[in-house]
């Protein structure tokens, strides 16, 4: 049934997928509040700024890509165009496709097309494949899954625990942009997303304008009764509905204290916990500022995207106006802590290293492999963050059998893309949003 306007609602989390679902939701009528436990709207697309506005670092690279739907559709909402916030920096086919058919063996590219083949035709969905078990059983050479863990630009555990669904969705986006477009860019943010004239800026005035509260610097710590938002400083409001916008380990805290609700999105009560931590892919990042411009640019993922740790590094040079001089260029790196993965030249895990240790061996890595890079003026730790990803056990339900409280993350199974993805956080939102009032206007996807 559609839902009456004018309902009141709440929004757990004030990410792209949060301030999607209470952008629309509000458009459609319904009296929304945000709430967000940070001092700003974001989530993981929000940047480290000093006070003045200076770059600090991010959590990782923010890839954006041509073939993207939903994203361009819901920035037009905001009064804005994609172009004005992302800028070209690797050409797909020949940073990506050329290396990845060198590396591979006929026998990889037949195994890998069949499969592609009859994801396509709807022969097989691959849902219930992991990307691990797919190349175990289908004996990938080394060559050709190094490749496939850079393609997802994620590292080598997000990619592992993505299914062959999700991995085929983004390569076929990949392909996409090659053979579908004049160009075949990869593009990265152009801005910080939360400076002035970053597209958080201007989502949070277009929530204004439709009249959604938004309590920044307030965490929810629970949920009761029908429906009860408590936050940390002891306060309940009720609501008619509620949308869980935020990663699956906070989503864990907060249905913590409500098993009724908690064990309704599809998993037996005492199996939640674990469904929900077993979806979150960590990652560490960091940031290095330099004062002088690189002879050469930094390779797609950096030098050792497909080695031993595999972190993710991209250089952000068009970040040259927002660095505090005399710096001039940045990089921005990710590193998975869950890897298994031994450093080829020292033997010992992610894990292993404190964060300062980290960033001082993948700078060094990259010289090793690069002597014309310069040493970096400053190091900035961002930390550990983590996404949400369908690994292992599906998607949740979109709806609590038991109340009108809605998942509006990729957990919803709405969105097969994994991590930070802001196309997979905006459509995850918008499916949240529709779940609960048909009358939501419905994104392209």
């Amino acid at each position: 049934m559609a839902a009456s306007p004018g309902k009141r609602v709440a929004v757990v989390g004030g990410g792209p997928s949060g301030m999607t679902a209470a952008l629309l939701l509000a458009r459609a009528g319904h009296r929304v509040v945000i709430f967000e436990h940070e001092k700003e709207l974001g989530g993981l697309w929000a940047a480290h700024l000093d006070s003045d506005g200076t770059f600090l670092g991010e959590n990782s690279c923010k890839v954006y890509q041509s073939t993207y739907r939903s994203a361009p559709a819901l920035l037009r909402l905001l009064g804005t165009e994609w172009a004005a916030h992302f800028t070209g920096r690797h050409d797909l086919g020949s940073h990506w496709l050329t290396p990845f058919m060198a590396e591979s063996s006929w026998l990889d590219l037949a195994k890998l097309g069949g499969a592609f083949f009859r994801h396509v035709v709807g022969i097989r969905a691959y849902r219930d494949v992991s990307v691990a078990e797919f190349l175990a059983s289908n004996r990938i050479s080394d060559g050709c899954q190094a490749w496939m863990r850079a393609t997802a630009l994620g590292g080598i555990t997000g990619t592992l625990d993505m299914t062959m669904w999700e991995l085929f969705h983004r390569l076929g986006s990949n392909l996409n942009s090659i053979f579908l477009r004049e160009s075949g860019a990869l593009y990265w943010n152009s801005h910080p997303p939360n400076s002035p004239e970053g597209f958080v800026i201007a989502w949070r005035r277009a929530l204004d304008r439709a009249g959604v509260e938004v309590r920044t610097g307030t965490a929810v710590v629970g949920l009761s009764g029908t429906i009860d938002v408590e936050t940390a400083g002891g306060e309940k409001e009720d609501f008619d509905a509620v949308f869980l916008a935020v990663p699956s380990r906070a989503m864990a805290r907060v249905l913590a204290g409500s098993p009724e609700i908690a064990g309704s999105f599809g998993h037996p009560l005492d199996m939640v916990q674990t469904v929900l931590q077993e979806s979150a892919y960590e990652h560490y990042g960091l940031s290095w500022t330099f004062d002088r411009d690189f002879p050469r640019d930094l390779p797609l993922g950096g030098n050792n995207v497909r080695r031993g740790w595999h972190p993710i590094l991209v250089q952000y040079s068009q970040y040259r106006r927002y660095l505090r001089p005399p710096g001039v260029t940045s990089v921005i790196a990710s590193v998975s802590l869950d890897t298994d993965f031994p450093h080829p030249r020292l033997g010992t895990r992610a894990r292993d290293h404190a964060p300062d240790d980290l960033a001082r061996i993948l700078w060094e890595d990259e010289r090793l492999v690069d002597p014309t890079l310069p040493e970096p003026i400053s190091t900035h730790l961002y930390g550990l963050s983590n996404a949400t990803q369908i690994v292992r056990h599906g998607p949740l339900r979109i709806k609590s059998s038991r109340a009108a409280v809605y998942v509006a993350t990729n957990l919803n199974g709405q969105a097969p893309y994994f991590t930070a993805s802001l196309e997979s956080a905006i459509q995850g939102g918008n499916a949240a949003a529709i779940a609960f009032d048909p009358k939501v206007e419905r994104l392209p996807t």
